[in-house]
Order: C-alpha cells, then structure tokens, then sequence
C-alpha cells in the first residue's frame, strides 16, 4: 500500500479521535480501527489479483509474427506490474489449426491467433471474413475496415455465440503465391494436382478456377508432405513466410501472385469469461498492446517481405505470373462461389454486402488521390 495513503489514513485517525470525548472514544477506536483493517485487506487482496493465460498461436516459433507475440507479452507483463501473463506457445503445442478457436471456446486456451477463414467449420461466414479474390486489394483498405470501420463489430456478431472475443491481428497483406516442385505455367498445368491452401474460400475458389484438389495442412505439415510428394504445389503466407519453413528449395519454382487471399489478416480469439474476469485496467492494457502488436507487425513484417523476396531471387527461384486470361477465370469461379454465399443466411449477405460497399468508397477516393508516378 502507498506511504501517502497510510499516512493519511493515520492523520485521520489522529484527527477523529480528538473530536470524540474520553467516553465514546473506548468503544469507537476499536469500530474505526478494525474498518481501517478491513479496506486495507480489501485493497490489498485486490492489488494482488493476478491472470496467467496461454496464447495459442498458429505459427512456428522461428516466425517473426510468433516472436512478435512473445514481445507483446512482455510489454503486457510490465504495464500490468505482472497481473497479466500470457505465454504464447507455437503452432501445435495444445492446438492446431482450426481447433484453435474451439480451444479458445472452451477455454483451454485464454487466447488464440490465427486466420479467419480457418474458423469456417464453425461458421461458414469466417470463409469470408477474411480478404478473398478480388476482395480488399491493399492491405491498408483492410486495416480501415477492421480497425476503424465495421470489421469488427461484424465479426464479434459470429464470435459472441461461441464466448470468443474477436480482434484483428496483424496485417500480411497479398500474400505469396504458390510454390511447386515443377513449373506451373498457369491454371491449366494445375487441373488434378494435390495443392496445399487455407479452407474456405480461399480453397474453394481456387479448386473451382483450377480443378486441383485443395489441402488445408498446418504449417508443421507443409515442407514434410513436399518432400514425400504428398501434395504438388503450396501457398503459405508471403515471401518472409516461405523463408521461414523453407519451402524453396523443395519446390523452387513460384506463380504469383496470391489472387486467392490478396490482403489477408491474421486475427485474435479471446475467451469471453476470461476477458471479463480482468479488471478494467488490465482490458485496457490488453486492448492496446494488442493494436500495437497490429501496427508493429504489419509494418515489420513487410518490410521482412521485401528483404525475402530479394533473398528468394538470390536462391534462384523462378517467378511467373498468372495470365490475364487466367485472372479472369479466377473473377468468373470466385463470383460463382460468393453467391452461393450469400444465399446461406442473412448475415453472410450482410457482411459480403458490408465489405463490397467499403472497397467500392475506398476506390472512388484514390481515383483522385491514388499514385501519379
């Protein structure tokens, strides 16, 4: 307890007791001391109200957006004087992949990171929570929406039912592309080979445009299933990302870019009853390192991506890219699976809708005030 407070209280106590005659003061000095007692032990136990919480992540613990986890978890520590801990552990400590939200749900974990679109088993409206074809083209236009237009809100709508608190991550932006072990020149080299992606939309507009079959695998699984020729072709995130698990020298040739997730964001799953055990101090410090760890990582890890994507051309991986008549097959089977979105439930329509009308007044502006260079 602060030696100013305990000094005031004594200097009221000295104070009252001169007030009070010889008489009454035998019976009131103990009544007075034992409530002084009382609110110290009350202030005191609460001073000492402490929260240790596991943070699931989805990535690798040689990843730069891990380590950024571990980072925020410091700074948690310190602005909470050590009454919020969270350890961060890497993907497939305790959870993976999509059993992340339902280990979120269920609060074996307190906190959980990982993509929208891998929630879709729970909700198929996750598939389009996140940046599918043709859907946020810049990253920046998906930071807008998130931080500080509907985004969240619309997302906390398919959250709340499952306890699950929903936060925007970090930002990857376009993501990669797609590496294989032999050239793909475009979707017709990829009708019937075994392609790793993210679920749901993603996937589903990928297999439609291409004819491949799609394969959701977890990170730990990817480098693996190339080398056993388990599957033939992998996107995973951007080019820092590919460095990360190595998958380029497994399979050295890339088409780019990503159309199916052009500026992808990662987000975070907090259980709701954990959230409200917090007090108000501690939901603000988690609120803020959380946007921190948002602007942070976006920023540190593009520019990563630019140092990759050097690295990757010095290690002689070669670059396509997709046709425009391919592009324009990729429009043709993401319209075609949107909807049928849209025609699931209310709410799929709205956030389809939501999401379109903010793109089209993103646009309108930087058609006055886009690059001129």
């Amino acid at each position: 307890m602060p030696g100013p407070f305990i000094e005031c209280v004594s200097m009221s106590f000295v104070s009252l007791s001169a007030l009070i005659s010889p008489r009454a003061r035998s019976s009131f000095v103990p009544v007075l001391v034992g409530s002084i007692l009382f609110c110290l032990q009350g202030c005191s136990s609460n001073k000492q109200e402490n929260h240790e919480w596991v943070l699931q992540s989805h990535a690798p613990e040689s990843s730069l957006d891990f380590q950024e986890l571990q980072k925020m978890a410091e700074q948690v520590r310190l602005m909470s004087g050590g009454r919020l801990l969270i350890r961060p552990v890497p993907g497939g400590a305790l959870a993976s992949g999509p059993d992340i939200y339902t280990a979120v749900s269920e609060r074996r974990v307190e906190m959980g990171n990982g993509w929208p679109n891998w929630w879709s088993g729970r909700h198929p409206s996750w598939s389009v929570m996140n940046s599918g074809p043709f859907d946020f083209m810049n990253l920046d236009a998906s930071m807008m929406f998130f931080l500080a237009g509907e985004g969240t809100e619309l997302a906390n709508e398919l959250a709340a039912p499952d306890g699950v608190i929903w936060r925007a991550a970090w930002w990857s932006g376009m993501e990669f592309g797609l590496l294989s072990k032999d050239p793909i020149a475009g979707l017709d080299d990829l009708k019937n080979k075994k392609v790793r992606i993210g679920p749901g939309l993603p996937g589903e507009v990928f297999a439609a445009a291409s004819g491949a079959y799609t394969i959701p695998l977890v990170p730990e699984e990817m480098r693996p299933a190339l080398e056993q020729g388990l599957i033939d072709a992998v996107e995973w995130t951007t080019a820092r990302g590919v460095l990360e698990l190595d998958l380029h020298d497994v399979s050295p040739h890339a088409i780019v870019p990503a159309i199916w997730q052009p500026a992808v964001v990662s987000d975070f799953l907090i259980n709701e009853a954990a959230y409200e055990e917090l007090g108000e101090d501690l939901k603000a410090i988690l609120e803020s390192a959380m946007k921190a760890y948002a602007l942070t990582t976006t920023m540190s890890s593009k520019l990563a991506d630019f140092e990759a994507m050097e690295e990757l051309q010095s290690a002689k991986v070669s670059f396509r890219r997709w046709s425009e008549e391919d592009i324009e097959r990729w429009r043709v089977a993401n319209e075609a699976i949107l909807d049928g979105y849209r025609a699931r439930d209310a709410y799929t329509e709205k956030l389809i809708s939501k999401k379109q009308a903010f793109k089209d007044r993103y646009n309108r502006y930087y058609e006055y005030f886009g690059p001129y260079d």
